[in-house]
C-alpha cells in the first residue's frame, strides 16, 4: 500500500493506492460460446465500477466486442457480423449474464442501419474453432451515434460510442464516463472466453469533513481537459488487423482508424475521437493537445459528504481548482487549488477535505 499526503491551506488531501483481489467471475453460457467476465478494481478503492459501488455490472450495461484473427489472411468466423452491425461489432448487454442486445431495449438502437430498431447479431450462434489465434477486445459503450458520410456517395454510418460527461452530477453520467476495457488472446478459436475488465480512466473521491453539506450541494473542478460529449479512444494494437471496418474510398470513420496503436499503448486511453468533415476521416486527438478549460461537476453519493468524479488519465499544465457550494441557496462556498496534476489510468485518488 502506498500513501501520499498533500496539504492545501486548511484542507488535507490524502491519496491512497492499493490493489485488492479481483472480484469473483460471473459466467454466461449460450449456444456454442461461453463467456466469463470479471472487473479489476481501481487502485485505491476496495470496489470498482459498473454499479455505483462498483463491484459488478448492472442490468442494462452494454459492451461492444471486436474479434480479430491477426495472423490469418482469411475472414474467420466471428470477425464479421455480415452487415448485421457496423464495423463488425458484437453488441451485448448485462442481465445477470451477457445476452445479445435486442430491439426491445428502452433505447431503440438501429444496429443494422435499416432505419428501425433491430436486434444485434447473435454471437452465440457462431462456432469459433478455427486453428488460428483469436483476439477478443471488449469495451463498455453508452450511445449510438448516427450520421451521413461521403460527400459524393452519401451513406449512413453508425458508431457504438462511450461518451464522456463533464457534468457527472447524475449517476448515469458518472457511470457512462467510467470506461471499462478488456482483451483476451486465445491460441485458437474457443467456446470458453474470459474477459477481465479494467478501468482506463482515472477517478477522484472527495470526502468533505468539518461541515454538513446540504442536499443540493455541488462540487466542481475547474481547469480540466475540455472533452465533454466526446468519445474516449482506447488503443488496440490489433485494430490494424481488423478485416471489417466502416471505411472506403470516400470516407473512413473506422475502428481501425481510431484505435490502432503501437504495442506499448495497447489498452491505454489515447485521447478523443475527432471527426473531420473536410477530409471525411476520423482521428484521435491526445489530451496534451486539448484545452484545459473545462469545468467538471462531481456526483454526490446520496446521503453522504462524499463526491465522486471520473477524469481522463492526463497531466495538467496548471493546478485545477475545486469549488464546493452548499447551503440552501448555495451561498456557502469553499475554494482550493488542487496540487494533484498527474492522473494515472485505473487509479482512484481519495481527497479528505477538512474544512476549519
Amino acid at each position: 500500500m502506498k500513501n501520499y499526503k498533500i496539504t492545501l491551506f486548511s484542507i488535507a488531501l490524502l491519496l491512497v493506492g492499493c490493489k485488492a483481489d479481483e472480484p469473483q467471475s460471473t459466467q454466461q453460457q449460450a449456444g456454442t460460446l461461453s463467456f466469463t467476465t470479471s472487473v479489476q478494481q481501481f487502485e485505491g478503492e476496495p470496489a470498482t465500477r459498473t454499479n455505483l459501488k462498483g463491484d459488478a455490472f448492472e442490468a442494462g450495461d452494454k459492451i461492444k466486442l471486436k474479434i480479430v484473427c491477426p495472423f490469418s489472411p482469411n475472414t474467420e468466423y466471428g470477425e464479421s457480423t455480415y452487415s448485421g452491425s457496423f464495423d463488425g461489432f458484437w453488441l451485448l448487454k448485462w442481465n445477470s449474464q451477457w445476452e445479445v442486445l435486442t430491439s426491445t431495449e428502452t433505447e431503440k438502437y438501429d444496429i443494422n442501419g435499416d432505419y428501425s430498431p433491430s436486434n444485434a447479431p447473435d454471437l452465440f450462434e457462431r462456432y469459433l474453432a478455427q486453428p488460428t489465434p483469436y483476439v477478443f477486445t471488449a469495451q463498455t459503450w453508452t450511445e449510438e451515434q448516427i450520421f451521413m458520410a461521403g460527400k459524393s456517395h452519401p451513406s449512413r454510418v453508425e458508431q457504438y460510442s462511450n461518451v464522456f460527461h463533464a457534468n457527472q452530477s447524475k449517476a448515469a453520467n458518472y457511470k457512462a464516463s467510467d470506461v471499462m476495457w478488456a482483451q483476451t488472446i486465445q491460441q485458437t478459436g474457443s467456446y470458453n472466453v474470459h474477459l477481465s475488465f479494467k478501468h482506463v480512466m482515472s477517478a477522484l473521491m472527495i470526502n468533505v469533513e468539518g461541515i454538513a453539506t446540504t442536499d443540493n450541494a455541488l462540487l466542481t473542478v475547474e481547469g480540466m481537459p475540455d472533452i465533454d460529449q466526446a468519445e474516449v479512444i482506447v488503443g488496440d494494437y490489433y485494430a490494424g488487423a481488423s478485416k471489417v471496418n466502416v471505411a472506403n474510398d470516400y470516407y473512413d470513420y473506422s475502428y481501425r482508424a481510431k484505435s490502432s496503436c503501437e504495442v506499448g499503448d495497447n489498452g491505454k486511453v489515447l485521447g478523443i475521437a475527432v471527426i473531420n468533415d473536410a477530409t471525411q476521416k476520423v482521428s484521435c486527438k491526445g489530451f496534451k493537445d486539448i484545452a484545459q478549460s473545462a469545468t467538471y461537476t462531481a456526483y454526490r453519493v446520496p446521503g453522504t459528504n462524499t463526491f465522486r468524479l471520473i477524469v481522463p488519465p492526463c497531466s495538467l499544465d496548471t493546478n485545477a481548482t475545486i469549488w464546493l457550494r452548499t447551503g440552501d441557496k448555495l451561498d456557502q462556498r469553499y475554494c482550493l487549488s488542487l496540487s494533484q496534476t498527474d492522473f494515472a489510468a485505473g487509479t482512484l485518488y481519495t481527497l479528505n477535505m477538512k474544512i476549519n
